[in-house]
C-alpha cells in the first residue's frame, strides 16, 4: 500500500493551523467542507467531511470570498488519508481583462 509520505517527491508546506477549504463536484451538484493539511505543487492532503471519498474528480476551492481560486483535482483515499493530485492546468484565477476579453469573443 502506498502512503502519502511515499508519494512526496517535492518540497511541501505543512500548515500548523489547517486551512478551511471547499470541494465541489465538477458538475456543481455537490459541495463540502474540508481542511487543507499540507500541500505541494502537484498534490495536497486533506481532512474531509462527508462523501468526498466517493468522488473521483473535484474542484478544490482555496478561498471564501472574491473571485474563486481553485484547482481541478483527482482524489485518492488510503485508509483515513484523503489526498488530491492536481490536474496540470492553470489555476482558475482570471484577471478582469481576461474576463472582458472572453466576453467580447462571444
Amino acid at each position: 500500500m502506498v502512503t502519502f509520505e511515499e508519494r512526496r517527491k517535492e518540497p511541501r508546506v505543512i500548515f500548523e493551523q489547517p486551512l478551511d477549504v471547499r470541494v465541489m463536484t465538477i458538475d456543481g451538484t455537490w459541495s463540502g467542507e474540508g481542511l487543507l493539511m499540507e500541500m505541494t505543487d502537484a498534490a495536497a492532503r486533506l481532512k474531509m467531511t462527508g462523501h468526498a471519498s466517493e468522488l473521483t474528480e473535484l474542484f478544490l476551492i482555496l478561498n471564501r470570498f472574491g473571485p474563486p481560486a481553485f484547482r481541478i483535482c483527482r482524489i485518492w483515499v488510503v485508509g483515513e488519508q484523503t489526498g488530491v493530485s492536481f490536474n496540470k492546468t492553470k489555476i482558475g484565477i482570471k484577471s478582469l481583462e481576461e474576463v472582458r476579453r472572453e466576453a467580447e469573443l462571444v
